[in-house]
């Protein structure tokens, strides 16, 4: 008799992990990498300042791109007046660890007082998953006993030795989505780390007598 069995187990989250980035722009490509390196500077700064390691900081993107505006978007004239007129951004992004989940919506709040103007979401783990995984496979492997037993008593036989086992283990932790924040203060944004599952599945294959 061959068998999959499930089991599931559910911790609270202790690891965040935010993606913040801050996008400038200028009419030269100078003008907007300084106002970048000037706003990304005080950025890291605030983070270390609330206790994030260099550690768990990390540039996850950085890009620079042209934009050529028509000549009725135009507010002032560009290259004398020469052709549509460029804008250049310049995007710097990074991947920051947090390691005290009650601290996200101030960092959040932060991070956007300093001029943070792109985060795109906020994930949450767990960062020893070794308990959560034994509690999944020992459920997984009791609910394939009883799948394999119900069906032995169907078929009119016994369930005998195990002869083989696999496992597949996956952890999906919740996404918590933050939206583009320009403009927003602070307060204590408020973020719920909900709970991080980890799905264990066995398949067994038993003797039958």
């Amino acid at each position: 008799i061959t068998v999959i069995g499930q089991g599931e187990a559910s911790g609270t989250p202790d690891v965040a992990h935010i993606n913040i980035g801050i996008e400038t722009t200028g009419d030269t490509t100078k003008d907007a990498v300084n106002a970048n390196k000037q706003q990304m500077t005080a950025l890291v700064e605030k983070l270390k300042a609330l206790g994030i390691e260099d550690k768990d900081i990390q540039t996850s993107n950085y890009s620079i791109y042209t934009e050529r505006l028509q000549p009725e978007m135009l507010v002032r004239p560009v290259d004398g007046g020469k052709g549509g007129g460029m804008i250049y951004h310049v995007s710097n992004q990074l991947n920051v660890t947090v390691r005290d989940v009650s601290k996200v919506g101030d960092i959040l709040d932060q991070a956007v007082s300093e001029g943070a103007n792109n985060i795109y979401g906020v994930s949450f783990e767990v960062s020893d998953t070794s308990k959560l995984e034994a509690e999944a496979r020992e459920k997984a492997i009791t609910d394939a006993k009883s799948r394999a037993e119900s069906l032995a008593k169907l078929s009119g036989v016994s369930v005998g030795e195990v002869l083989v086992i696999s496992e597949v283990i996956g952890g999906p932790g919740p996404v918590m989505m933050y939206e583009r924040a320009a403009g927003m203060g602070g307060g204590g944004t408020p973020i719920q780390p909900g709970e991080f599952q980890v799905n264990v599945s066995v398949q067994v294959t038993y003797a039958i007598k």
